[in-house]
């Protein structure tokens, strides 16, 4: 297919809609690939390189999500840490997993999509640096080996694909256009767990009915009466979520990604590859407005591409934040602000510690994870992005 100079386990980690191998949908549907070719698939069998993709609850926040991503991959439960489950009053253990993901652990490469890309971002800076604030606040014994540290040299690269490596603000924008949007947002992903996680009735994560129950207590859940049947939610839990900066939309924001990338570094002995795209045009040297290849992102784009916030109370977002791929702002999936980065050429002339930033193409924040994309045309995809990682020495 093509030369390799290396062959380390892909992990492939997705956006909000955070499901992968563990769920049914991936089946039929994998989160990268979707309509097009499974890129889970196209690694394992076709260039025969181990390769998972993981899953998060879905309204989990950057740090959760790290945390659930140690687990699969390791094996064990979920342990969020006593200090952060403390501060952000929720639970502090979560789903366990029975076995690993990886067969063997000596480095890996993680392609991350969208807001996959935050969590890649600090599972890093946890395992090489791990937690003093988890470190100081958890009795011995009980220290999950994430927030120890120490395992430097365990990633080989970080590529983002449509990836938030700086706020973005479509949950602004939609928050700012529709008061109630995030907790709408709130309940319909609730709702959607517990339709997707229905069938486990033994896993002692989930209550004895069947519905979910998250580290947070969000619940949606049947309710009988007079009247018939009505779908119900923890209306106090999604309170307490949305007031907390440990949410998935304030984490996704400028403020969250501005505190989260100050305790980020970019470590030198790992390559790093952005991948943007945009489907917006500036009109008449004014408007800027999507195109056609926004697609299924057409009504997001053109709520990016017009919201300007300049009070002083929220992030404030300017008409240089309106090129977006239909729901992450352009600048946001370029290399982190303040990040030394350079243009992508090829793989030889890469050095670990630099972002690399491929052209920015035309293209919806969906079909670079296969969304309606002819499967002759992913399968391209897959197999150049692969041949770059392939050949990073």
């Amino acid at each position: 297919m093509f030369e390799h100079k290396n062959e380390y386990p892909v992990i492939l980690i997705p956006g909000v809609i955070a499901y992968g191998e563990e769920s049914k949908l991936h089946k039929a549907f994998p989160y990268f690939g979707m309509s097009a070719t499974g890129f889970q698939n196209v690694v394992t069998n076709k260039l025969d390189m181990e390769c998972h993709t993981v899953s998060f609850e879905v309204l989990s926040s950057v740090w959760d999500r790290t945390c659930e991503l140690y687990a699969q991959l390791v094996g064990g439960t979920v342990d969020y840490g006593a200090a952060h489950s403390s501060k952000y009053g929720h639970a502090r253990y979560g789903k366990t997993y029975e076995k690993p993901m990886l067969k063997a652990w000596d480095k890996i490469t993680l392609v991350a999509h969208g807001f996959g890309a935050p969590v890649a971002r600090l599972f890093i800076e946890l395992l090489y640096n791990g937690s003093e604030e988890e470190r100081n606040a958890t009795p011995a014994g009980e220290l999950s080996d994430l927030f120890r540290g120490g395992f430097r040299g365990k990633i080989h690269a970080l590529v983002t694909i449509a990836g938030i490596n700086d706020g973005i603000s479509t949950a602004e924008a939609l928050e700012g256009r529709f008061p109630g949007a995030k907790r709408l947002m709130t309940k319909a992903a609730t709702a959607a767990d517990m339709l997707l996680q229905y069938t486990h009735f033994v896993d002692p994560y989930y209550n004895r009915d069947g519905m979910p129950l998250t580290q947070h207590g969000l619940r949606a859940y049947i309710a009988r009466g007079e009247e018939g049947s009505k779908l119900q939610f923890s209306e106090d839990a999604i309170d307490s979520y949305l007031r907390k900066n440990d949410n998935i939309f304030f984490d996704m924001g400028p403020w969250g990604m501005q505190t989260l990338n100050s305790k980020l570094d970019t470590f030198d002995d790992i390559y790093y590859l952005s991948y943007s795209g945009e489907v917006t045009k500036t009109v008449l040297g004014r408007a800027t407005l999507p195109g056609l290849r926004a697609g299924v992102t057409l009504p997001f784009a053109a709520l990016v591409s017009t919201f300007e916030n300049y009070l002083p109370e929220s992030p404030i977002i300017t008409k240089k934040d309106q090129d977006n791929d239909g729901l992450v702002n352009t600048n946001s999936s370029m290399p982190p602000i303040n990040e030394e980065a350079a243009a992508f050429r090829a793989a030889e002339y890469c050095q670990p510690g630099i972002w690399y930033q491929m052209p920015i193409e035309n293209r919806n924040h969906f079909s670079f994870t296969g969304l309606f994309v002819r499967p002759d045309r992913y399968l391209d995809d897959i197999y150049n992005l692969m041949e770059i990682v392939c050949n990073l020495e």
